[in-house]
C-alpha cells in the first residue's frame, strides 16, 4: 500500500500539509517529534482521565498550533521545506495565547465580570490565530462563516425584521468566545480533544501495523470468486477499513489505491471504478464500531452513550453496503465483469494465522469489547491502542525485528499526530460558530423559520434539511456540516415530533453523503485522481451507485425500528423489506437482474421499491406483492443459457 492516510478521521479538504521530508533540516524534525509528543499526549490522558475541560482544551490546541502554522505555508509563495517569519511569530504567538490560557484556566473559567485588558487581548488573539489555521488547513469556507457571524454580532441591531438583534459590543463577543468553556473551547473542541483524538491514533497504529492490507486480502478471500469481484472486493475492503478510519477520502486514499487500479484491471471504465471506491469509502463515516468525528459529537450533543450511537447506526450503515454491493453486482452483469483471477486472491488459511489476524483481530476486540461493557471511547481507545501496539512489536521475538516494528510503530504515533491538527482546528472554529449562534440567538431564529417555512410537515422540514447540509457540505467537512445543521435545525426536526436520535442521525447521515455530491467530493476527488477519470462523470456514477445514502435516512425517519426501536419483530420486519427494496431498486438502477431490463420494467421496479419502503403497512405489503410478480414474470421471461451438448444428448 503506497499511500497513507490523508488525514483520519476527517480528510484534509484544502492546504497541502509539509511532511517531516518536506521541511529541512531541524524543522522536519521538529514536527515529527511534535507529532510523536502529541500522540502521546492523546494516549496518555486516554489512558488516566483528561486535565480540567479548559486546560486540556487549550493544551491540544497549543500544540496543534505548534505543529500546523509550520507545517502548512501562508500561501503560494511561501518556502516549501522551511517556515517563513510570519509562520515563527505567529507561532510564539499562538504558544503564547495557548500557554497562558493553560495556566490561567481556573480564574478564566470562573470569572463572572472585570476580566482583564490581558484577558480580552490573549482572547482577541486566540480567535484570529485559530481561524487562520483553520484558514490554512480547510480554506476559506469556516473563516468566512465566523467573520459574518462576528459582523452579525456587531451590527445585528441594523438589521430589520425577525433577524434582528439588539446588538453587542466587541467584548461581549470576546467574553462569548474565550472566557469560560464556551466559544472556542466548547463542546466540539471537548469532544475532539477527549473522545476523537485517540481513536485518530488508534487508526494510524493499525494503518501501520497492515491493517489496510489484511481488510484488502479478507475483501478477496470473501468476494474475489463472485461477479464483479473487484468491485465487491472495493466494497468490503472500503467499508472494513472505513469501521477504523471513519473518513470517506482517508479511505478513498489507502484502500483505493489498490481496489482501483484493481478494477481498472480488471476491465471496469475509470468512472466507474472511482465512482464504486468513493461510495465505499464514504460509508466508513456511517459504519460502526468507529464512525466519523460527527458521531462522537452527536454523542454529546443528544446525552447518548456513543456505544447507543453505533448500535443505531448499525442497521443503516449494513443497508448502506447492501445497496452499494447489490449496485456493483448488477452493473458488473450488465458490463461482463467477471472474478478476480485466482492467483491473485490469498489462501484463507494464510489470513486465519496469528501472524496476520492477532495484531489486528484483537485490539478491535478489544474495543468492541469494552465499548459494549460501557467503558467510554477514549478508555476502550486506549486499551484497544496498547494491545495493537504491542503485539505488533512483539510479534516476531527477533532483536532486529522488534527494534524495526518499535520504529514502525513510532511512525505511526508521528502519523496520528499530524492527522489530529484538522480536528483541533475543526473543533475550534465549529465551536466559535456555534457560540455566535448562541450569542444573537439566530439558531433559534432560523429553527422558526424554517417550521414556518416547512408549514408544519415534518416531510417538507426534512426535505429542507437534506438541501441544506448538502449544500454547507460543499464548504465544510462532515463533522462541520453536521455541528451547524444540528445546531440550528436539528431543533425545528425535533419540534416537529422527531425524536432526537433520528433528527441528529437524519443530519448526520447526510452531512456524511456530502462527501459525494458535487461540486465540493472529497472521496470523489480523491478517487477520481487516482483512477484518472473525470470527477464530474464519477461523481454522477457515485450518486447513482450510492443513492442509498440518500433514502435511507427518509426511511429511518418514518420507520425508527431501523435505529433499534421498538420490538424485536418490527425490527427484522422492517429491516428485511428495506433490504429486499435495497436490492430491488439497485437492479432498476442498473437495468439488469437475472438478464436485461426494459425502460418500462425499471421504472415499475422502482416504484415497487418506494412502495416497499412506506411506512404505512398496506402500503408496503402492496410493494412487495408488486415486486415479487415483476420479478417472477421477468424471469420467467428471462432467456436460458443454451444447453450443452451433452446435455441435450443425455
Amino acid at each position: 500500500m503506497s499511500a497513507e492516510p490523508a488525514h483520519t478521521p476527517e480528510a484534509q479538504p484544502r492546504g497541502e500539509m509539509r511532511t517531516p521530508r518536506e521541511l529541512a533540516g531541524a524543522w522536519g524534525i521538529y514536527a515529527s517529534v511534535v507529532a510523536f509528543l502529541w500522540a502521546a499526549f492523546v494516549l496518555w490522558t486516554s489512558g488516566r482521565g483528561p486535565l480540567p475541560s479548559l486546560q486540556h482544551d487549550a493544551v491540544f490546541l497549543g500544540i496543534a498550533m505548534a505543529l500546523g502554522l509550520p507545517s502548512f505555508a501562508f500561501g503560494g509563495r511561501s518556502p516549501r521545506t522551511r517556515p517563513a517569519l510570519l509562520d515563527l511569530a505567529l507561532l510564539a504567538a499562538a504558544i503564547g495565547c495557548c500557554g497562558y490560557t493553560a495556566l490561567n484556566w481556573e480564574r478564566l473559567i470562573n470569572i463572572v465580570t472585570d476580566p482583564t485588558p490581558a484577558d480580552y487581548a490573549v482572547g482577541a488573539a486566540s480567535i484570529v490565530l485559530a481561524l487562520e489555521l483553520t484558514r490554512r488547513v480547510i480554506g476559506w469556507s469556516m473563516v468566512v462563516i465566523s467573520a459574518v457571524l462576528i459582523l452579525y454580532a456587531l451590527l445585528g441591531f441594523h438589521v430589520p425584521g425577525v433577524f434582528g438583534h439588539r446588538g453587542f459590543t466587541a467584548r461581549d463577543v470576546l467574553e462569548a468566545l474565550y472566557l469560560g468553556t464556551s466559544g472556542m473551547w466548547g463542546t466540539v473542541s471537548g469532544i475532539v480533544s477527549t473522545n476523537v483524538a485517540v481513536f485518530v491514533v488508534f487508526g494510524a497504529v493499525i494503518y501501520r501495523s497492515g491493517g489496510a492490507e489484511a481488510f484488502k486480502d479478507v475483501a478477496l478471500v470473501l468476494a474475489g470468486r463472485q461477479t464483479g469481484g473487484a468491485g465487491k472486493v472495493a466494497t468490503i475492503a472500503s467499508g472494513l477499513f472505513g469501521m477504523i478510519s471513519g473518513s470517506a477520502a482517508a479511505n478513498a486514499a489507502t484502500v483505493g489505491n489498490f481496489t482501483i487500479q484493481l478494477m481498472k484491471r480488471l476491465g471496469y471504465r475509470a468512472e466507474l471504478a472511482g465512482a464504486i471506491e468513493s461510495v465505499a469509502s464514504t460509508g466508513g463515516q456511517i459504519m460502526p464500531p468507529i464512525m466519523g468525528a460527527a458521531a462522537f459529537v452527536m454523542a454529546e450533543l443528544i446525552a447518548v452513550p456513543y456505544a447507543h450511537i453505533a448500535a443505531a447506526a448499525a442497521i443503516p450503515a449494513l443497508l448502506y453496503y447492501l445497496g452499494c454491493g447489490a449496485a456493483v453486482h448488477f452493473y458488473a452483469r450488465r458490463l461482463g465483469h467477471h472474478a478476480v483471477p485466482r492467483e491473485m486472491i490469498p489462501r484463507a488459511r494464510e489470513l486465519l494465522s496469528w501472524r496476520r489476524s492477532g495484531p489486528l483481530v484483537v485490539p478491535v476486540a478489544v474495543l468492541i469489547l469494552m465499548l459494549a461493557d460501557a467503558y467510554t471511547p477514549p478508555t476502550a481507545a486506549f486499551y484497544a491502542t496498547a494491545a495493537a501496539i504491542l503485539l505488533y512489536i512483539f510479534s516476531d521475538l527477533s532483536p532486529a525485528a522488534m527494534l524495526a516494528r518499535t520504529r514502525t510503530m513510532a511512525g505511526a504515533l508521528v502519523q496520528g499526530g499530524r492527522g489530529l491538527v484538522i480536528l483541533a482546528v475543526l473543533g475550534a472554529s465549529a465551536d466559535i460558530i456555534v457560540g455566535l449562534f448562541g450569542l444573537t440567538g439566530l439558531g433559534v431564529k432560523i429553527s422558526s423559520e424554517l417550521i414556518a417555512l416547512s408549514g408544519g410537515s415534518l416531510a417538507a422540514a426534512l426535505t429542507l434539511t437534506a438541501l441544506v447540509c448538502t449544500v454547507l457540505g460543499m464548504g465544510v467537512t462532515t463533522t462541520a456540516d453536521y455541528v451547524l445543521a444540528s445546531s440550528v435545525i436539528g431543533p425545528a426536526l425535533t419540534g416537529l415530533g422527531m425524536a432526537k436520535l433520528n433528527a441528529h442521525m437524519f443530519i448526520f447521515y447526510f452531512a456524511a453523503s456530502s462527501a459525494l455530491t458535487p461540486p465540493v467530493c472529497a472521496a470523489v476527488f480523491v478517487a477520481a485522481g487516482i483512477a484518472g477519470s473525470d470527477w464530474l462523470k464519477t461523481a454522477y456514477r457515485a450518486c447513482i451507485i450510492g443513492i442509498v445514502a440518500f433514502v435511507v435516512p427518509f426511511v429511518f425517519a418514518y420507520t425508527p425500528s431501523l435505529l433499534l426501536e421498538g420490538s424485536l419483530g418490527a425490527i427484522v420486519v422492517d429491516s428485511l423489506r428495506t433490504a429486499a427494496a435495497t436490492i430491488v431498486g439497485a437492479a432498476a438502477l442498473a437495468g439488469t437482474l437475472v438478464g436485461r431490463l426494459t425502460l418500462l420494467s425499471r421504472i415499475a421496479l422502482g416504484f415497487a421499491a418506494i412502495l416497499t419502503v412506506w411506512p404505512t403497512p398496506m402500503v408496503w405489503l402492496t410493494g412487495v406483492a408488486l415486486g415479487a410478480i415483476l420479478l417472477l414474470l421477468h424471469y420467467r421471461a428471462a432467456p436460458r443459457p443454451a444447453p450443452s451438448p451433452d446435455t441435450a444428448r443425455s
